[in-house]
């Protein structure tokens, strides 16, 4: 699945999300980041090769503003997202689970948020 995670940074990236982003592990420094997650979704389908991954972003920053702007513009660019295929791989849709949420405040008082993401795409 880290395919899928390298895949989906490197769409974020195309579409203007800059910064330092991550997979699968939100480390101490930088105090400003995203981080890709994935989850286990639905059960893969059985009648055509799809599954259902999940996705979790993650957004950390210093500012509570600047963090919900941050989330805020990756669901812009992924929720909706249909007919794509990124690193090979057919995604068919992306479609966030609700909308993002404060995760928690750590010790250095930098914010963290989160947004899922249901994901249905062909296997690999």
């Amino acid at each position: 699945m880290i395919i899928m995670l390298a895949s989906i940074k490197l769409y974020l990236e195309q579409q203007g999300i800059t910064g330092d982003i991550r997979l699968g592990s939100m480390p101490d420094q930088p105090d400003n980041c995203i981080a890709l997650f994935e989850y286990a979704g639905s059960p893969p389908d059985l009648h055509w090769l799809g599954e259902y991954p999940g996705l979790q972003v993650r957004v950390r920053d210093t500012s509570y503003p600047a963090g919900r702007a941050r989330i805020e513009e990756v669901i812009r660019v992924l929720h909706g997202l249909h007919e794509q295929t990124l690193g090979g791989v057919r995604y068919l849709l992306f479609k966030a689970r609700g909308s993002p949420e404060v995760l928690k405040r750590d010790a250095s008082d930098r914010i963290e948020f989160f947004v899922n993401f249901e994901i249905m795409k062909e296997r690999e």
